[in-house]
């Protein structure tokens, strides 16, 4: 039985397993941004994750062990004379290990963030997937309900 709750410091040694699966990730796509370490996050880092009040974590449990896990913050667009005011959820991490994909963790997750940004009046949460996970966005955009919005185009120098 899977257990989501937010996640807390004493998780850390946890956690680092699983940021270390999902950078190994971002080191083999992208390796001119992303370098090899064995310490993807610090306690540093989640110690500040925790303490934001912008932010949060929640933690995926399967019998005792952390199989999952989000970090996303929020914050407000000020009105200005052409924008409206409004809320946006930014997902910075989703991650489920290998192990445990397609068992229905992911959506369980996703709907605990979409339950905190009603919450919070939030009008869109946003996740950024890069393009070269082309198998993840389409199951995001089926199973989560995603949709593209904009496209970053970026030029290399």
């Amino acid at each position: 039985m899977f257990k989501i709750r937010e996640g807390k410091m004493e998780d850390f040694k946890q956690i680092l397993p699983i940021y270390r699966e999902q950078h190994q990730l971002r080191v083999d796509e992208q390796p001119d941004y992303y370098k090899e370490t064995d310490t993807p996050i610090t306690e540093e880092y989640l110690t500040h994750v925790l303490e934001d009040d912008h932010t949060r974590m929640y933690v995926v449990e399967n019998a005792g062990s952390l199989v999952a896990f989000t970090v996303f913050h929020y914050f407000s667009n000020q009105e200005t004379v052409s924008t409206k005011e409004y809320v946006t959820v930014m997902v910075d991490e989703f991650y489920v290990t290998k192990e445990n994909l397609r068992k229905g963790i992911d959506q369980h997750l996703f709907e605990k963030i979409k339950r905190f940004a009603a919450g919070k009046g939030a009008k869109e949460i946003k996740m950024e997937i890069p393009v070269s996970r082309e198998e993840t966005i389409e199951y995001y955009e089926e199973r989560l309900r995603l949709k593209p919005k904009t496209k970053t185009l970026s030029y290399r120098v």
